[in-house]
């Protein structure tokens, strides 16, 4: 049973580093996935990610994808805000307009952003193209945690393994782990405050971290209503056959969670806009989980991303579907080129 809400981790991992680390490419990162109830807004995937040999300015992410066809993305480099402390602890994590904090490890935090982004659609983004109209854009949300923290390789001894002994190891840098949350905030966009109201994944990341050698590969998480919920991350198979790190989790209504493997995953074989089947098979034990899925909102990456040289990103909000049960979830999906059918064209 998965009653604790930290996992047995330690309340040190929420906190961030005090100083620049001596490893140049060690990353402090806080990422959070946010899913409006309603379908008609996403943000899939707002993070921070502070790397040693570029401290004192780092990277921001940022997407935001609406139902009318709209998509607006941050992505570059700036200034570290100040970080205050808390019980001799750094709380924030900060650059430029966005802030993360935590205000209780493993319960609380809040995330919030005041600037401007470059608006766009996500057709274009689809297609390649990397135009865009500055936007003002402000938000702020509080997660308040539904489940225990998903800690990659935590599950089982054969992910453990695989974690460190693999690519996909150095690809998840380090320390890495998930936990599934509600939502509560707005969004400030076209002179507008809307009022969300959801569910997300918070990520919190700390290491080195190295996508060079990456194949591609599948992750999806979604809570539903009745307090259920799933996350999986599945890296493409190799060419020689050997085995790739597969890793999930579900959580039953009475907080019950069992580690699973997926057997089925919806590998990105073209660029789709939304509509797209997205379903997941995953095997616990010796039963057979189907979670039907369909995106509803998506952004793509040509560019900007790590593996942009050879590679196509897309995050998404999808509608997931769990034995009648339905809810808004994310996926994310990388691609390399070669294996997107028409790629060329774009």
């Amino acid at each position: 049973m998965a009653t604790e809400r930290d996992g047995g981790l330690s309340p040190e991992l929420e906190y961030f580093l005090a100083q620049r680390p001596t490893h140049p490419q060690m990353r402090d990162s806080a990422s959070l996935w946010i899913m409006d109830e309603s379908g008609s807004l996403a943000l899939p995937r707002i993070t921070v990610d502070a790397v040693g040999s570029q401290w004192d300015r780092p990277w921001i992410q940022l997407n935001l994808a609406l139902s009318d066809g709209r998509a607006l993305r941050v992505w570059g480099q700036f200034s570290s805000q100040a970080a205050p402390f808390g019980n001799g602890r750094v709380t924030v994590l900060g650059a430029g307009p966005l802030r993360f904090e935590c205000l209780e490890p493993f319960r609380r935090w809040t995330v919030s952003f005041d600037g401007s982004a470059q608006q766009s659609t996500t057709e274009a983004q689809l297609l390649g193209t990397q135009d865009g109209t500055p936007t003002d854009l402000a938000f702020r949300f509080e997660a308040q945690m539904a489940a225990p923290p998903w800690l990659m390789g935590g599950l089982t001894s054969e992910a453990a393994h695989l974690l460190a002994s693999s690519v996909e190891g150095a690809l998840m840098g380090g320390v890495r782990y998930e936990q599934l949350c509600r939502i509560r905030g707005f969004v400030r966009l076209d002179g507008r405050e809307r009022q969300i109201v959801g569910t997300g994944m918070r990520v919190r990341r700390q290491g080195v971290r190295n996508m060079a050698a990456a194949t591609g590969h599948c992750q999806h998480s979604a809570l539903f209503p009745s307090g259920r919920g799933f996350g999986a991350i599945a890296f493409a198979p190799r060419a020689g056959g050997s085995p790739s790190f597969n890793e999930g989790f579900v959580i039953e209504a009475d907080g019950h969670r069992r580690a699973v493997q997926v057997i089925e995953a919806p590998w990105m074989r073209r660029l789709v806009a939304s509509g797209d089947a997205v379903g997941i098979v995953l095997r616990a034990g010796c039963e057979t989980i189907r979670i039907e899925g369909e995106t509803l909102l998506s952004t793509f990456d040509h560019h900007l991303f790590e593996m942009a040289g050879s590679a196509v990103l897309q995050q998404s909000a999808v509608r997931y579907s769990w034995d009648g049960e339905e809810t808004i979830g994310l996926m994310e999906r990388c691609t390399r080129r070669e294996q997107i059918e028409g790629l060329a064209r774009y």
